[in-house]
Order: C-alpha cells, then structure tokens, then sequence
C-alpha cells in the first residue's frame, strides 16, 4: 500500500521537477535538440495540473538564471556578508517563484481550453489547433515580458547554439515563432507518447512530424544563406578586463592613459572606430588629448542632475563626446531604484540610482554608419532593435558588463545576440568587460570571439547591410495575425470555458 501511495508522488512532482531542470540546462546549450523537447514535453503532459506547471516554471528559471547567486558578495558595497548573501538567495528564489507562477496562470488557461482526453476523443485537427493556440499563447507572453524589466532570457531564444537551421526561422517569424515551434516540437513528443500508451499506431504521427522537422530545417538553412553584404568596416573593440568591483578605485587620470594607448593600437590596426564596454568610462570623463579616431565607449554622464549609462561618441579631434545614447532598460534594483528606496540605499550598484534615456535604438554617429545599439540585457527586445533596423541601421552594437556573473550568462548573451542578428540580416558586434566580446555574422554563426577574462584589443571587420527580412519589415504583425485567427477558429473552446 505504500507503494501505490509513493509511486503517484514521484510523478506528481519529481517529473515536473525534473522537467524544469532539463529546460533549464537546455537554454543555450549544444544539447537543445535532445533536452529541451524532451522538457517542452513534460510541461505539456501536467498542463492540467497546477502544481505541475508551478513546478515546471520554478525550477526552469531556478536553474536557467541561477547566475543571479553571484550578485554575491555585496559587502564591497557596504553590505554584511550574510546579508549580501541573503540578498542574492532571495532575488533568484522570487525570479523563480514568479516564473512557476507565470507558468501555473498558463496551465489554468491551458486546463480549460485542453486536456488529455481531447487525444482519445478529438480529432488530430482538433488537437492541434488547440495546441498552437496555447503555444503562442507562450509565446505572446514572453513578447510582453520582453518590454519590461523583468526579462532576460525565455524558450524563444533557447535555440541556440543547438539549433542554428532551425533558428534561421527567425528572419521570418522572429524569436516569438521560434518560441511557437519549440512548444509545439514538445508537445508533438507528448502526443506521441499518449497515444502509444493507448497503444495507438504511431508510425504516421512519428513519420508525418519528422518530414515536417526537416523541412523547417531545411527552409531555415536556406534563409541564412544568402546575405546581400555590402561593404566592409574595420572596427577595433576594447575588451577592458577591469572587474566591477575594482572599477571604482581607477580614476579618469588613469583611465585616460589606458584610454590613449588603447586608440594608439587601433590606429596601428587600421581601425575606423573603436568601441568599448558599458561602464568603462566614468562622469565628467575628459580626455587630455584629442581623441585620435572615431570612439564609441561606454560610460556615464550627467543630464538634468541624473545619472545615465550611456554609449558615448568621441569624434575624431576632439575632447569630449559630442553625441550619446542612453541607456533606456535598466536592471530593477541593480540600476534603477524605487523612489521610496532611494535615500536609503545604493542598490545593487557602486553608481546608485539610474535614469533612464529614451527608447529609440537607432544611432546614427555620421550619415554613412547608422547603428541598432543594444546596452546590456536590452538585447533581449527585439522589437526596438528590429525598428532601428527599419530605420536604416546597417549593424548591431551590443555592449554589455557581466562582470562578476559567470560564462552562463556570456552563453545566453551570445544566444540573444545570435537571434537578433539572424531576424535583422545584421552583422553584430558584441563587447563586454570581462567577455563575451567579437563578431557576430548576419547568419548567426560566430566569426570571431575574444578569450574571456583577459584584456585585448581586437580588430574586427563587420559588414554593413541594407537588406532587411521579413521579420524586420513586418516585426510581429504576423504572429499577431495568427493568434487572432488560432482564436476565432478555436472559439468553441471559449464558449465552453465560461459556460
């Protein structure tokens, strides 16, 4: 009798657990094409179970963000070791109790408008329907959460490096039909399974979705190959190598002499422009000589007696910059502070409270190089991206500091990276701190990539495009298109849910 009462246990909430730590391992991972469905698969076999899905999603984010732990030590910021610890604990285990309940809300939408006996009694057209309707109701999810602060990485970025055919989707339906194909790669393995338990014939069902499978990879393969590149841009990063944490003790004097030997390098290298990370620079930084060519550096200035990250112009001959863009998505807490905590806490910065700058992305240093500029985790939206690109951007500029978070969070930066570069045809340069920093070609494959944690300046040569993708010219619309069409056709399902 104990065993009868255990066995149900163990698969109530074992498999959910266990489900959600697979997913979690698979985002930005080589091993996504066995792990993630295999995940995707478990989420949807305990769609009708609350604790299942809360489960799911808790242990998804615990284990896919749990680089949130190494905010610790904070005691260089005036916190008590135990404290800072605390602190950290705590910021993944609500991120992770907020992803189970984001996941729990989906699985009660889902248990009114699917379950598993529709397998044995609906027909396949029936199934499915219903099935891409609560896909992309996942999906549309994760695109709100992507213009928020509360985002960082979900399922329709996790594709790469695992899948990179399957991720040339993108150029067409963007990373919210990546996150849509995925769901239902995962629930196709779940379909399968139920109805060998029933011992139903399978052959059709397993031949039918790999013919469909290969096809997407094929198409996906065909729509990174061709490019329309046009002309080449040398351009030399700095990758600073200087932890957060020891920042804060170089002054602009000393930064200076890094600064001018550092454009001494790029010159030598032939370089046009010589971009750096976010934060390298500090306020009121004032350069002794003018500058010898053309720089982007990330930095902070002062505006209205406000504080922004920003990524700053030099133009060549002079002093000081002459143009910026702001930083517009900060890190809640770590950048940007509630105003009733303001007075009495510096947050998880050295710098304080942030502002924020405006939302447009697009930034134009000359009239001949017009970039997309992502700061930081605002790689994660590509809808502002995908307007600079609209806009007239040729190439991405993504700087980040991920100092001191571990390689995890480098991975799912150059996944982010990856993606974005795919759905715009754009070539991307990505510089960090302390890595990642290189090139990303407009086909998402990797060209170039710095040795993490060490100092260097590099000379890259980019490739300005004017060609855009679907996905550039029609951003969502499509996808948007097709979850009202998914809700007419299913629209029974509503009826019968407020009935």
């Amino acid at each position: 009798m104990r065993e009868n009462i255990e066995i149900p246990n163990l698969k109530k909430y074992f498999i959910p657990c266990m489900g959600g730590i697979i997913g979690g391992l698979s985002v930005s991972s080589n091993f996504w094409i066995i792990t993630m469905p295999i995940s995707l698969s478990v989420l949807w076999s305990g769609i009708d179970k609350k604790r299942s899905n809360f489960l799911w999603g808790f242990f998804f984010i615990l284990i896919s963000h749990y680089w949130l732990i190494y905010l610790h030590p904070l005691t260089w910021l005036g916190y008590e070791w135990i404290a800072s610890l605390i602190i950290a604990f705590s910021i993944l285990l609500s991120c992770s109790i907020l992803g189970g309940i984001l996941v729990y809300l989906w699985g009660l939408i889902g248990k009114n408008w699917f379950s598993k006996k529709y397998i044995y009694s609906y027909s396949n057209y029936q199934i499915w329907k219903k099935a891409l309707l609560l896909s992309c109701l996942w999906a549309f999810g994760e695109l709100i959460l992507k213009q928020t602060p509360f985002f960082w990485i979900g399922i329709g970025e996790s594709l790469l490096p695992g899948d990179l055919y399957l991720a040339g989707l993108a150029r067409w339906f963007g990373s919210s039909g990546l996150c849509t194909l995925q769901l239902l790669i995962g629930f196709w393995l779940f379909f399968i399974y139920e109805k060998w338990k029933i011992k139903y014939k399978i052959k059709d069902v397993l031949l039918f979705g790999l013919i469909i499978i290969v096809f997407l990879h094929c198409l996906g393969a065909f729509l990174i190959t061709s490019n329309g590149m046009s002309r080449e841009y040398p351009i030399a990063i700095w990758q600073t190598n200087i932890p957060t944490r020891e920042k804060i003790f170089i002054d602009n004097q000393q930064m200076f002499k890094k600064f001018n030997d550092v454009q001494k390098k790029a010159i030598t290298k032939d370089a046009k422009l010589l971009i750096t990370p976010e934060g390298t620079l500090n306020r009121d930084f004032v350069m002794d000589l003018p500058s010898m060519l053309d720089t982007l550096a990330g930095g902070f200035r002062v505006s209205k007696y406000h504080l922004r990250s920003s990524l700053l112009f030099f133009k060549k001959g002079d002093k000081t910059y002459t143009k910026f863009i702001d930083k517009n998505r900060l890190v809640p807490l770590g950048e940007k502070l509630p105003k009733i905590l303001y007075n009495y806490s510096v947050g998880f910065s050295s710098l304080g409270g942030l502002q924020s700058g405006d939302e447009s992305r697009y930034f134009n240093v000359n009239k001949n190089t017009p970039f997309a500029i992502a700061i930081c985790y605002e790689i994660s939206n590509g809808l502002k991206i995908r307007k600079a690109i609209n806009k007239g951007s040729e190439l991405i500029i993504s700087i980040a500091n991920l100092d001191p978070y571990p390689i995890k969070i480098q991975r799912q930066f150059l996944s982010l990276a990856r993606v974005r570069s795919i759905e715009n045809n754009r070539d991307n340069i990505i510089i960090s701190n302390t890595g990642p920093s290189g090139l990303i070609s407009n086909d998402g494959r990797i060209s170039n990539l710095l040795d993490s944690s060490k100092e260097e300046v590099k000379i890259l040569y980019p490739k300005l495009n004017k060609k855009n993708t679907l996905y550039s010219q029609f951003g969502e619309k499509p996808f948007m298109l097709l979850f009202l069409i998914l809700i007419t056709l299913n629209i029974e399902v509503f009826k019968r849910s407020t009935n």
